[in-house]
């Protein structure tokens, strides 16, 4: 067998992903990056037949003990339990994928030992004043132009009142958005789920959407995505769009990253009562396991309210 069969082999696995999985190209981009490391790390595997039911163990304490850049640092030490799910949730995928093409023994992914759930303590749901900080620092920072300030305090609404997915928002169009029934639809096509959803509008979303598409009409502004730059008439990219978090994270001092205003919309959501099920559907889980990952910034004190108004 060549050296670089496993490598050939995941390219093929890319494919069917892509083209008959039809998966979003960010869940190929994660595939790939996890199968890069494990290939850097690991260059000893180079054929199926040399993969072991420890190999993910071996390759775990490898990427713990070698140096890595993490942000602006050089670090090294035992990795994240949530990092090593991630890792072996997508190796894992790609062995079952290797055992169904006659690749690898039927069962071999099986005898790997899961990881268990991670256990998270941190608070990923942002406070109402670090919300309100960067409503301020929009305001302040955009009041010399109006399309600007429009657009930047869209993206933040969307996030908080819709709970959207990075590319979900930036792949949102004008035609996905119905005033009249005061809904949004995110298309199967650009959801992590391959489902379309239907998401309801805030009050406040839906006056700051309104506003914002009657002004880019007057200004002849054409392009179909509601997320577009400011620069030109086109949709906002993915950079421009981590270019926009950097901005307003320097100019607040509110460390926050898109993927953290889903968990801030999840526990908004279930703070006012909803149940569940509701904020499954709302955020376009398959599961109410995946859900309960996002409310983990609940703490029994956010029962007080309702205990309290508890009458026997």
């Amino acid at each position: 067998m060549q050296s670089n069969q496993l490598e050939k082999l995941f390219k093929e696995y890319v494919l069917e992903c892509n083209y008959t999985r039809g998966l979003s190209p960010e869940t190929i981009k994660s595939y790939t990056h996890v199968f890069n490391a494990f290939n850097k790390v690991m260059p000893e595997i180079s054929a199926p037949e040399y993969l072991m039911k420890h190999s993910l163990n071996l390759f775990y304490e490898r990427l713990g003990t070698r140096e890595r850049v993490v942000g602006k640092n050089i670090v090294s030490g035992k990795l994240k339990q949530s990092t090593i799910k991630t890792y072996y949730s997508k190796l894992v995928a790609f062995f079952r994928w290797m055992e169904r093409n006659n690749y690898l023994d039927v069962g071999f992914s099986d005898a790997i030992v899961k990881p268990p759930e991670p256990k998270y303590t941190d608070e990923k749901a942002l406070t109402d004043i670090e919300i309100s900080k960067l409503m301020a620092t929009i305001c302040l920072h955009t009041m010399d132009d109006v399309l600007m300030y429009q657009r930047d305090m869209l993206i933040l609404n969307f996030c908080i009142y819709s709970g959207l997915r990075r590319n979900e928002l930036l792949s949102l169009k004008v035609q996905d958005v119905d005033l009249v029934s005061r809904t949004i639809k995110v298309n199967a096509s650009t959801s992590k789920s391959k489902k379309d959803r239907y998401i309801p509008l805030h009050p406040q979303l839906l006056q700051q959407l309104d506003t914002h598409l009657k002004e880019r009409r007057l200004r002849g502004l054409k392009c179909p995505y509601i997320v577009t730059s400011t620069r030109k008439d086109e949709q906002l990219t993915v950079h421009g769009l981590i270019h926009w978090v950097k901005r307003y994270r320097k100019l607040s001092g509110v460390r926050f990253h898109i993927h953290q205003t889903r968990h801030t919309f999840a526990c908004s959501l279930a703070k006012s009562g909803a149940d569940i099920a509701t904020i499954m559907k709302a955020l376009g889980h398959s599961t109410t396991q995946m859900t309960e990952r996002y409310l983990r910034s609940i703490t029994p004190e956010h029962a007080r309210n309702y205990i309290d108004k508890l009458s026997y």
